[in-house]
C-alpha cells in the first residue's frame, strides 16, 4: 500500500517538474533572443557610426585633393580662361578606406565663374558596400587665401604713398578705371614719376588720396579685407620662410604659392613668378624690393615703410602695403589684371565655412 502510494505522489510530481523545465527553457530561450537582438542593435550601431567615420573621412580626403595644386587641377577648371574656376572635372570622387569601408564625395559649385568660389561636398561613406552601413554628411567650402579682393589699383596703401625719380606706374584696364595709386593718407608724387592710366584720362583723376576708411581700419583689419580670413590661417597655410638679407633665391625655389616672408627681407634679382604661374608674397617684417627683381603676382608688405628701389627691376599685378611705401630710383610697375586673377583663384585654399556641417541627404 506504502510503495502504491509512492508510485502514485511520484507520478504527480513528474509533470510538475516538465511544466518548470519548460518553462526555465522558454526563459532560456527568451533571454538568448534578447541577446540576439541586443547584439544585433550594437552591431547595426557600430556599423552607423563607422559609416560616419567612412563619410567624414570622404570629406577630409576631398578637401587634402583640392587644396593640392596638381590634383585640384584635375577637379576644377578654367575653360573661359578668365582666371576663376567655372567647371568641375570630377563631380563625383571615389575614396577607398579599407577592406569594408569607403566613401563617395559628390562635389557641387555652389558660386563659382567669380571672386568669391564656393564648393558643396557632399560624402557618403559605406561599411561592406553599404550593405551593412550608409552614412552621409555635407559640407560647404569657400576659397580663401591667394588674393581674397583684387585690388582696384595697382599700387594701394594704408599710410602714406610717394614716388620720385624715373619711376613708371602703369594701369590700363578699364574695368577698374586705370586706378593708380590709392591710399589712406597723402599721395607724393613728383614730375619725373611717369604715369600712363585709361587713354583720354587725366593721371591725376586716377589718384585717390587720404581715405578716411582706410586710414582707420586697424592693420589686421586692412589685412582681412584683401585676404579674407586672419593672419594666423593665412600664415598656417602659406610657404613660410625665415631669410634675413636677400631672400630672392629662397622665393624662386619656392615657385608659385603663398609665401610668408619672416625677418627683414629684401628681393633684388631673379624673374619671381609669371603671369600663368603668379607668386603672392606676404612681408611680415621689413622689405626693400630693389635692383632687377621682377615680381609677379601680389606683394603685401606689413613693414613700417616698404621701400621700392627697382632700378631696372618690375612688378607686374599689384602691390598693397599695410603701412606706409616709398618709391624712388627706378622701375616699372603694371597693373595686370591676369595675374591677379591666377594668383586669386590659383593660389587659394578651401576651407570649411564654419556651421556648414551637415549629416543626412
Amino acid at each position: 500500500m506504502k510503495r502504491l502510494f509512492l508510485l502514485q505522489k511520484g507520478a504527480g510530481v513528474l509533470p510538475v517538474a516538465l511544466i518548470l523545465l519548460g518553462g526555465a527553457a522558454l526563459m532560456l530561450l527568451f533571454t538568448q533572443r534578447n541577446l540576439l537582438v541586443d547584439l544585433h542593435i550594437t552591431k547595426n550601431g557600430y556599423a552607423h557610426r563607422l559609416a560616419y567615420a567612412a563619410a567624414d573621412s570622404g570629406l577630409a580626403t576631398a578637401l587634402t585633393r583640392l587644396n593640392d595644386p596638381l590634383q585640384r587641377s584635375q577637379i576644377l577648371a578654367d575653360r573661359q580662361a578668365k582666371g576663376f574656376y567655372d567647371a568641375i572635372l570630377q563631380p563625383v570622387m571615389q575614396v577607398p578606406l579599407g577592406d569594408q569601408l569607403s566613401a563617395s564625395v559628390k562635389i557641387k559649385g555652389l558660386a563659382m565663374g567669380k571672386a568669391d568660389i564656393r564648393l558643396q561636398l557632399q560624402s557618403t561613406g559605406c561599411v561592406a558596400g553599404c550593405d551593412q552601413g550608409r552614412a552621409t554628411v555635407s559640407q560647404t567650402l569657400a576659397m580663401r587665401g591667394g588674393i581674397h579682393k583684387i585690388p582696384y589699383a595697382l599700387i594701394t596703401a594704408r599710410g602714406e604713398i610717394s614716388a620720385t625719380g624715373p619711376v613708371s606706374i602703369i594701369n590700363q584696364t578699364t574695368s577698374v578705371r586705370g586706378l593708380l595709386l590709392h591710399a589712406g593718407k597723402a599721395v607724393v608724387v613728383d614730375e619725373t614719376v611717369q604715369r600712363s592710366t585709361i587713354p583720354g584720362t587725366y593721371p591725376d583723376t586716377a589718384v585717390v588720396m587720404h581715405d578716411k576708411a582706410m586710414a582707420q581700419m586697424t592693420p589686421d583689419a586692412f589685412f582681412q579685407s584683401w585676404f579674407g580670413a586672419d593672419k594666423a590661417l593665412i600664415q598656417n597655410t602659406a610657404t613660410r620662410i625665415r631669410c634675413e638679407g636677400d631672400c630672392s633665391a629662397a622665393v624662386a625655389a619656392a615657385g608659385s604659392r603663398i609665401i610668408w616672408l619672416e625677418g627683414n627681407a629684401r628681393l633684388t634679382n631673379g624673374a619671381l613668378g609669371s603671369s600663368n604661374a603668379p607668386v603672392v608674397v606676404i612681408a611680415s617684417g621689413g622689405l626693400q624690393v630693389s635692383g632687377s627683381a621682377r615680381i609677379t603676382g601680389v606683394v603685401y608688405s606689413m613693414a613700417p615703410v616698404t621701400e621700392l628701389h627697382l632700378i631696372s627691376g618690375r612688378i607686374d599685378g599689384a602691390l598693397i602695403a599695410e603701412n606706409n611705401l616709398m618709391m624712388q630710383d627706378g622701375g616699372v610697375f603694371t597693373y595686370q589684371p591676369v595675374a591677379l586673377q591666377m594668383a586669386q583663384t590659383r593660389l587659394g585654399v578651401f576651407i570649411p565655412v564654419p556651421g556648414s556641417w551637415s549629416d543626412g541627404e
